[in-house]
């Protein structure tokens, strides 16, 4: 076993690993089926809080499974935990940045801090009870401190003046174009792998809820250089390595960070692809200091969307084509608003890898009964 991967999902983490020919112990909420085929060993962690790990759970199965001193690599999900964090890195060393400095760059507080020391736009932030001085007008969003995924952010009423819930925050909302910019770091200097445009799988009960991403794209041009020196400068000034993403709003009159990720994310599902060497060895290899003269750009646009559950599903038997990853096994049962898998698609633009996808995500609907049978005209 050459490392252990930890994430609420490591099936891209486990993919790019076993790209860069390395054997990976996985430890998920999922163990799904292609996890599982990538992964040397795959193991379903206990759930805890909805979608969250249990942590004695996962301390158990890393003691039991992983000998002390096999790295780790972090994907999402554990970001609201640093106690969970440090309990890992005391007998598995990170291969990523430490548990305080997620820990920092998830404080709203410090990461605004951070933001207005190096003249980044940043949406005003607050732990305590709004005051119109702070959000100027603005709509209010309440979100979990290290939270991913979008499930965890609500739009507070407009005449709602109570304080956040514990370990929460407030943010003011910016409408906009949501992008993300993915960059490599050794700690001393960061190299741009690329950018992907992002959007929103929302429901009544999910607002914010992750959809999907589609990419490499191009930056809006007027924004651009702006974007990526911030990202760089930040990504050097907190001295990050490995692969770090940066999600961005952009608006018609200018942009703002919205959240760093120091660790691996979905962007793997875009930019772990031919021509790209494997992303896992890159960020592997930039934790230990080396960097890449440069990257080549992938060959397609690459496209990837969440199917979530409409409705408590029981996957049925089924052959799963050759574009979903993260494939639950027949008989699962999955609740509402759970994801069921990823739809990926490639083409030549941006358009026809989305209209692609719109066409694959139709039909894999239809055959888990998840939308009536089309009618069929006699």
């Amino acid at each position: 076993m050459d490392l252990a991967l930890i994430a609420l999902s490591a099936r891209p983490l486990a993919a790019s690993a076993a790209r860069a020919g390395f054997a990976a112990l996985s430890l998920d909420l999922f163990a799904d089926l292609d996890t599982c085929s990538q992964a040397a060993r795959c193991v379903k962690v206990h759930k805890k809080n909805g979608f969250a790990f249990d942590p004695d759970d996962l301390i158990q199965a890393l003691s039991s499974l992983a000998p002390a001193g096999l790295p780790v690599v972090f994907g999402g999900g554990l970001e609201h935990d640093p106690a969970l964090m440090m309990r890992i890195a005391k007998r598995n060393p990170i291969l990523g940045n430490t548990p305080e400095t997620i820990r920092i760059l998830k404080d709203p507080l410090a990461l605004s801090g951070i933001c207005t020391h190096f003249g980044i736009p940043f949406p005003p932030v607050s732990m305590e009870a709004p005051k119109p001085e702070t959000f100027a007008g603005h709509k209010v969003v309440e979100k979990v401190v290290g939270g991913a995924g979008g499930t965890h952010i609500r739009r507070r009423a407009a005449d709602d003046l109570s304080p956040p819930a514990p370990d929460h925050f407030l943010q003011a909302e910016v409408v906009g174009d949501p992008y993300s910019l993915l960059l490599l770091s050794n700690g001393t200097s960061a190299l741009v792998v690329g950018a992907s445009r992002q959007w929103r799988a929302d429901d009544e009960a999910h607002p914010f809820r992750y959809g999907g991403a589609v990419g490499p794209v191009t930056l809006p041009a007027a924004f651009a250089d702006a974007m990526r020196e911030a990202a760089t400068r930040l990504c050097i000034a907190c001295g990050l390595v490995g692969l770090i993403s940066l999600d961005y709003i952009v608006t018609k009159d200018g942009w703002f960070l919205v959240e760093v990720n120091p660790r691996l994310s979905a962007m793997l599902d875009i930019f772990d692809v031919d021509p790209m060497p494997p992303l896992m060895g890159l960020h592997i290899a930039a934790c230990g200091g080396r960097m890449p003269d440069g990257l080549p750009t992938p060959s397609e646009i690459h496209a990837a969307g969440i199917l979530y559950a409409p409705f408590d599903v029981v996957i049925p038997p089924a052959i799963w084509p050759d574009h979903v990853a993260d494939r639950p096994a027949a008989g699962a049962t999955l609740p509402k608003g759970a994801p069921i898998c990823t739809v990926k698609t490639s083409a030549h633009s941006v358009e026809a890898a989305m209209a692609a996808l719109d066409e694959h995500m139709a039909a894999l609907k239809q055959h888990l009964g998840l939308v009536p049978a089309t009618a069929v005209s006699p």
